[in-house]
């Protein structure tokens, strides 16, 4: 399949012209008339993941996290960006990014969350997902039931209803969790003051981490598209969070 037929499925999946202004999404390396026999996913174009796609002999990569957010002044293989882009070329392995657009998307991002948190009567909201819980529960009971392995919680005193999910870093939709009458904010990235901010408005917040919100799309990602590309072989990269918690380890 030529790269152009393939970005064309991956537009049907996630449009890629709905993703936020800001963003910076679809072919990063490459060329559009090359043909791909083989497909790694992935959750960042990291130097471990380019080697991996070699090992794998993959033609193409597919990341939710753009490698060029910003402009580039210049190719300074000295610099990790510059660096990455240059072992893509040599290698002849192209890169296409799927991030806010695959966030908000119908079995995207925050539907793959909205289902891990098992929550029901899911309303989308653009990359939020506002569902509730199967019953009322304690927030600390709750957050310790989930499925991930680092979790953190602002407990704002309220029981656990009407959940506000969001992947990544969501903070900044605060504003709409309480205008939707949510009680507690499931998200990644919270920073201090933005806690505080929650706490005294009296929504609970559930920090699971930027990466453990959004490594969930990549497996299903792989497994959607090994069924939409006939003759091509997907792959998923099981990466590992950059953060490692060693406090409660044995030594």
């Amino acid at each position: 399949m030529l790269l152009k037929d393939l970005l064309t499925v991956l537009d049907g999946i996630a449009p890629f012209d709905a993703a936020e202004p800001w963003d910076n999404t679809g072919l990063m390396v490459g060329e559009t008339l090359r043909e791909v026999r083989s497909v790694l996913v992935a959750l960042d174009p990291s130097t471990e993941v380019i080697q991996a796609a070699q090992e794998y002999g993959a033609d193409l990569i597919i990341t939710h996290h753009p490698l060029i957010f910003t402009p580039l002044k210049r190719l300074d293989f000295q610099e990790s960006v510059s660096r990455r882009i240059a072992r893509l070329i040599q290698t002849s392995i192209a890169l296409v990014s799927m991030h806010t657009n695959l966030d908000a998307a119908e079995g995207g991002v925050a539907d793959v969350l909205a289902d891990r948190l098992s929550l029901r009567d899911v309303q989308p909201l653009k990359v939020l997902r506002i569902g509730k819980v199967e019953q009322p529960c304690d927030l600390r009971a709750w957050a310790a039931s989930l499925p991930f392995d680092t979790v953190r919680v602002v407990d704002a005193g309220r029981p656990v209803k009407n959940v506000c999910a969001c992947p990544g870093s969501g903070m900044d939709f605060l504003g709409q969790a309480i205008d939707r009458a949510c009680d507690t904010l499931v998200t990644g990235d919270v920073r201090y003051h933005a806690a505080l901010d929650a706490k005294e408005a009296g929504i609970n917040v559930v920090d699971l981490g930027h990466f453990a919100t959004e490594e969930i799309i990549v497996a299903p990602l792989a497994e959607r598209l090994g069924s939409l590309l006939p003759g091509v072989t997907t792959r998923a990269f099981g990466a590992k969070d950059v953060f490692v918690q060693i406090k409660g380890e044995n030594h």
